[in-house]
């Protein structure tokens, strides 16, 4: 999600991001399968994408989401997750 499209009402209370670590891995944690952007996936702070994540929290409804960008070769894509406590690891 863009920031033209981003809500007024989530704001940015912090960051996933290690400040001394120039490149954070992008090696995953999926111990049961799954894949990043699966909605069964873990939350795996320490493993890409989390590991670039920035965290927000909507100010309306007090929901946490990790929003992160993605790099491909032809494209950027600014992808959002709502966090699910019981997926943290």
């Amino acid at each position: 999600m863009t920031d033209a499209r981003w809500p007024a009402s989530v704001v940015r209370i912090g960051t996933l991001r290690a400040d001394l670590e120039a490149e954070p891995t992008f090696e995953e944690h999926h111990p049961e399968g799954t894949r990043y952007d699966s909605p069964d996936a873990p939350i795996a702070v320490q493993y890409f994408p989390f590991n670039r994540a920035d965290v927000y929290r909507c100010s309306d409804c007090a929901r946490v989401f990790l929003r992160y960008t993605e790099y491909g070769g032809y494209y950027i894509d600014h992808r959002v997750r709502q966090v699910d406590a019981a997926r943290v690891v």
